[in-house]
């Protein structure tokens, strides 16, 4: 739960008498942009970085890739190449207190960056791990950005991205020139051969497990008991490419439908021809009947149209599982093979 504001700006006359008498001992209130008296913890620093602080609680770090204390990230292994600059407003800001509050210590408490303590954060790495630093859940997918890679992180309370006309997220090689045959490359100066993909994963969460998602035991419960299949993130479906499938589904039932009703026109002949069907009885042969043979005849005849009609039914439902439902070969296969979701 957040503090609220103190808005100290309209104050009531109770309220500003207080302010004054506060003012007067030196201690100050922040109104209208001026030093305001808050409790700030002590930065702790190492000798690679170079530090920017503002009068309040908010620091830009240059350094090297470090994500909390001096031992955590690829600069503690000696990485070369692994600079970082890290944005902080409200280092520390949900620390736990000894007195079982949450909130930032004062200076005599000496922290780390944390991502999961400081307000917000904007952390750029030439090499590091952001899933393991921001204690995101993997995808495992081919594509997935490894230990090593560049990255930008950014975490907050609310993040917002807001474009008044329209927002790409784009994975892969850029299209520029100059860039050679083999196209934009990756930080380090390997090939980037992988089209990479895009995972909207809600709650933070992708195995299969006992605790409802919706719920926040899941963060607790990560170790129990798992169950089901696993993943939970799932490829979303392309909508073109689902209208066909839909269309052809459609086509397949109305000739299904109209199969049906044939074979019960049919059924409805022979049990006409059956109520009257006799036979001639005396000593020469029987004779086949003469309402009876003629509606059999009938109805082989369209019972042989109906399997040929049955063979292309089933043409039909083949060629629409290979195309629209089939992965590997399906031209117009339903799902987005690089977009996943929750």
């Amino acid at each position: 739960m957040s503090t609220p504001l103190q808005d100290q700006s309209n104050l009531t006359p109770e309220q500003a008498a207080i302010a004054e008498s506060l003012k007067k001992v030196g201690k100050r209130q922040g109104i209208n942009g001026q030093d305001i008296d808050e409790p700030i913890p002590t930065l702790e620093t190492v000798d690679s970085e170079k530090i920017f602080r503002g009068k309040s609680n908010n620091y830009i770090i240059f350094g090297r890739d470090r994500p909390s204390h001096p031992r955590s990230g690829t600069g503690a292994k000696g990485a070369t190449q692994a600079d970082r600059i890290d944005i902080i407003a409200g280092l520390a800001s949900s620390f736990h207190r000894e007195d079982g509050s949450y909130g930032p210590p004062n200076e005599n408490t000496v922290v780390n960056p944390n991502f999961a303590m400081d307000a917000a954060r904007v952390y750029i790495s030439q090499k590091g791990d952001i899933d393991k630093y921001m204690g995101l859940a993997k995808t495992n997918h081919p594509g997935e950005a490894k230990e090593g890679a560049s990255t930008i992180g950014l975490k907050a309370d609310a993040i917002r991205i807001h474009s008044r006309q329209d927002i790409k997220i784009v994975t892969g090689r850029s299209r520029v020139e100059g860039a050679g045959k083999e196209g934009e490359r990756l930080s380090d100066g390997s090939k980037n051969e992988t089209v990479g993909t895009i995972s909207f994963i809600a709650g933070n969460f992708n195995d299969g497990s006992k605790y409802d998602p919706s719920s926040l035991q899941m963060l607790s419960g990560i170790g129990g008991k798992m169950f089901g299949p696993g993943s939970k993130l799932q490829p979303l479906v392309k909508g073109n490419n689902l209208r066909t499938c839909l269309n052809d589904i459609v086509d397949v039932l109305s000739e299904i439908v109209s199969a049906i009703g044939t074979n019960a026109s049919l059924i409805d002949q022979m049990n006409i021809g059956l109520s009257s069907h006799i036979h001639t009885v005396g000593p020469i042969p029987t004779t086949p009947s003469p309402v009876y043979a003629p509606v059999a005849s009938a109805v082989g005849a369209q019972a042989l149209g109906a399997t040929a009609s049955r063979a292309i039914l089933t043409n039909k439902v083949n060629s629409l599982k290979i195309n629209h439902l089939n992965a590997e070969s399906g031209q117009n296969y339903i799902n987005s093979k690089y977009v996943f979701t929750t």
